[in-house]
């Protein structure tokens, strides 16, 4: 029975600098079809922005943003690329079932997370890590030029691979990549790329697991963003289920991050974003039982005040058609 390994490969880059952007690719190859997914998949970034993609199943490179839609040419030029490096990842994969006496019947997950970062000075960092069912497998060393093994399997072809010359052709590829690509992408998507201050609302519900206070920040980027309740103003509440940052359609992201409140405590949800110039501190006021009333006694005072208005106005109206009714009395007895 084939099993499937998640495709979320999580790897850690250096971070970006300010005056610095990243251009990343996350390259996912199975290796045998799997239903409802495609068997070979690529997806490009720039920072924490999706701009493109491309897969086996439509062999066609596209671009997910709408302003970089005019760049015909270089798609057609990306898209020839695309296909030979999908033909070079699958044979690749190939060797690596190979050496590593991997089978066919149960369906691998080779992944590739390549990135280059483009500096403020120009000068340009490259990186690459591959990992296999979810393990590193091989690492580039910018420092040696070698491709590094991350474990005693992946020897071999980390050997294969120095014999190659692979690390200089993939530093070469990816240096271009950042100083001919990146700066053209950026011309067309650099108002995804600013910082947007985070929008934070703050909500109560009730369930019968009882009292529940959300804190949800959103619009904000870029991605990393640190959010945490904290208690009676010291003490910071760690929330019992992980929250995810989630991508919106504009570019930005937003996480909402719940917390269950004591009795007779005071809460504030803390809020870090590069955006931001110190922490933002939204302190949750909690609804009492005269604030009820008061919207209560608001509401009937203005069901009032329009009953009151209503009736006055059918009043007059009626004196109005009495005031007539006579008039016209008194014109006919005349």
């Amino acid at each position: 029975m084939a099993c499937y390994i998640s495709l979320v490969f999580l790897l850690g880059f250096p971070a970006v600098y300010s005056g610095s952007y990243t251009l990343k690719y996350y390259i996912t190859m199975l290796s045998t079809a799997y239903p409802g997914l495609p068997q070979y998949s690529v997806i490009a970034y720039v920072d924490d922005v999706r701009y493109g993609r491309y897969n086996s199943d439509t062999r066609h490179a596209e671009f997910l943003i709408q302003s970089l839609m005019v760049l015909s040419e270089h798609l057609d030029g990306l898209n020839k690329q695309a296909q030979l490096i999908e033909i070079t990842q699958k044979a690749l994969m190939n060797f690596i079932m190979d050496s590593s006496n991997k089978t066919y019947d149960i369906n691998h997950v080779f992944q590739t997370k390549a990135a280059c970062v483009l500096h403020e000075d120009g000068t340009v960092d490259v990186y690459k890590e591959e990992a296999l069912d979810g393990k590193q497998l091989i690492v580039f060393d910018k420092e040696t030029m070698e491709i590094v093994p991350a474990t005693g399997e992946a020897a071999v072809l980390a050997q294969w691979l120095n014999k190659q010359a692979y690390p200089k052709k993939y530093k070469i590829s990816m240096e271009n990549e950042c100083t001919q690509h990146l700066p053209l992408y950026l011309l067309y998507i650099k108002n995804y790329l600013d910082k947007k201050v985070p929008n934070v609302k703050l909500s109560g519900s009730e369930s019968e697991n009882g009292t529940e206070l959300h804190c949800r920040v959103y619009g904000f980027y870029p991605r990393d963003v640190e959010v945490k309740w904290i208690k009676n103003g010291r003490d910071e509440i760690h929330s019992e289920e992980a929250a995810q940052i989630l991508p919106n359609p504009d570019g930005t992201y937003q996480i909402s991050v719940g917390v269950k409140p004591e009795g007779g405590a005071t809460y504030s949800c803390h809020i870090d974003h590069s955006s931001l110039e110190k922490a933002l501190v939204v302190p949750f006021e909690k609804e009492t039982k005269n604030s009820h009333i008061t919207y209560i006694l608001i509401a009937v005072g203005v069901i009032v005040l329009f009953l009151a208005f209503r009736l006055g106005f059918f009043y007059k109206k009626k004196v109005k058609g009495f005031q007539g009714s006579r008039q016209s009395a008194n014109t006919n007895e005349q």
